[in-house]
């Protein structure tokens, strides 16, 4: 009889431990953080990941891990991975290409031949040299009848390659090489060769008026969890479960400092190349991906850290929440989840 009381009150004793360590871990983690993350008005999700493994990941003003954020300026650096993969799978031989081969009805009518000295690697890195005078171009291009040829009229201001000018209708050119070259539309070989393995299966994308999956950022959803896979793709070096689905090599050039150039964009002294954004924050080189209004994919490589975060983009204080998150929130995460 004693042996039985005894055992009844370990297991009574052990139940209530554990529903002790459930009560308190998870509560005191998400105090904390929502101490650095506050609920405020424009932001909607942060999740960050450490080894891999979900760490923190929180939804605010309504939303859930089910609601898609418009993602803005992250399309560039996705587009950035399948044009990687299209050249791993031969589609494109290189970087290196000129683009007038993709577009020669467009070029019919340019009369700069310099022009035809545009790489794919120069749209990569905003350096194509065309005129582009930002958002304020962004309404005409996307309302214009053949948005390639909108981009591609533009005035040569400078030599290909040599001044960096950030340039999303270029960037959309990316989409319609991708087209072009595996004759596959961006969506069809973006969920065959990225977000199928991923395991995304939801994703809206616009197309623009030249028939194009929007390449530049205006015009692409998706769900926070989805844009933590593909910073923990990167993270690993191409490799997601075990699949290499972009080489190794590509991933290396797409973070090579050299390959970057100084922006006014993002973190203080960063650089931009290859559609991702390279800077020092505290002694921690950071890569990442940004969309206006404060999207975020980053990648703290010797943290073994990924953060993601989505915010309201449909104000005219996106810059504003960029730079408090990347300034103010940024540092206490890392900080928080490091060791």
């Amino acid at each position: 009889m004693k042996s039985k009381l005894s055992l009844l009150f370990i297991f009574f004793a052990l139940l209530i431990a554990c529903k002790e360590s459930k009560k308190n871990t998870p509560k005191n983690e998400k105090v904390v953080s929502k101490e650095i993350v506050l609920d405020e008005n424009d932001i909607y999700s942060v999740l960050v990941s450490k080894n891999n493994q979900i760490v923190f990941e929180e939804y605010y003003n309504g939303k859930t891990s089910e609601n898609v954020s418009n993602v803005q300026s992250l399309t560039k650096g996705i587009m950035s991975i399948l044009i990687g993969i299209a050249i791993d799978k031969k589609f494109i031989t290189s970087e290196n290409e000129t683009i007038d081969t993709y577009f020669v009805d467009e070029f019919k009518t340019i009369k700069d031949e310099r022009k035809k000295t545009i790489t794919i690697k120069h749209l990569l890195n905003q350096t194509s040299g065309l005129s582009w005078k930002g958002f304020l171009e962004h309404q005409n291009w996307i309302n214009s009848e053949n948005p390639i040829a909108f981009v591609l009229q533009k005035k040569l201001e400078h030599t290909p390659g040599e001044t960096y000018n950030y340039n999303t209708g270029a960037t959309h050119l990316l989409s319609a090489i991708l087209n072009k070259s595996t004759g596959k539309t961006t969506l069809e070989f973006a969920n065959e060769n990225l977000f199928n393995t991923l395991g995304i299966s939801t994703v809206n994308w616009e197309k623009r008026n030249d028939g194009h999956y929007d390449g530049g950022g205006l015009g692409l959803e998706m769900k926070p969890g989805d844009l933590l896979k593909i910073g923990q793709l990167l993270e690993n070096q191409g490799t997601y479960s075990s699949i290499e689905i972009v080489s190794k090599s590509w991933i290396e050039k797409l973070f090579d400092v050299n390959e970057k150039l100084a922006t006014d964009w993002g973190l203080r002294n960063s650089k931009h190349g290859f559609c991702w954004y390279e800077a020092d924050l505290n002694g921690d080189r950071i890569n990442y991906g940004m969309g206006y209004g404060g999207q975020f994919i980053i990648i703290v490589e010797d943290k073994n850290l990924v953060i993601v975060t989505t915010h309201n983009h449909d104000t005219p204080n996106g810059i504003k929440q960029q730079i408090k998150f990347l300034n103010r929130k940024l540092p206490l995460l890392i900080e928080k989840y490091s060791n």
